[in-house]
């Protein structure tokens, strides 16, 4: 990664890669949309090596379906929202598991616990010597 690709790039390069591997695209049809660039000059850019021009994003749009450079930007980054959302998503369920495991839940008490639990005087009743 060169020290002036920004994180926006990333994204953008991510988004393309996953585009062109969902649509069959190969890096010969980017050069060949970027009006012959080199092969080396579109691989640095699928990398994420170097940053992608706004005009370059203009001619690459169409290939995956989409009208213009903005559309592209806004697409890849819906899909780092998306998996942004995932991921969330991933640690709720694990944070459920790991409480059901820790916690009882009151509902999954016997009826005699969930009884127990809710009298008021049971810390004084559980002072109080049997006699």
């Amino acid at each position: 990664m060169d020290s002036s690709t920004t994180r926006t790039d990333l994204v953008i390069c991510k988004y393309i890669s996953q585009a062109m591997e969902a649509n069959g695209i190969t890096q010969a049809d980017l050069s060949k949309a970027l009006e012959g660039r080199s092969k080396g000059y579109v691989s640095d850019r699928v990398l994420g090596k170097r940053s992608w021009a706004i005009s370059e994003l203009d001619r690459l749009a169409p290939l995956f379906g989409l009208p213009d450079a903005l559309s592209l930007v806004a697409a890849a980054c819906g899909s780092i929202s998306s998996e942004a959302a995932r991921a969330y998503e991933a640690r709720e369920r694990e944070s459920q598991i790991t409480d059901d495991l820790v916690e009882p839940r009151f509902e999954d008490l016997p009826p005699q616990e969930l009884a127990a639990s809710r009298d008021m005087n049971r810390n004084l009743e559980a002072e109080t010597p049997d006699e």
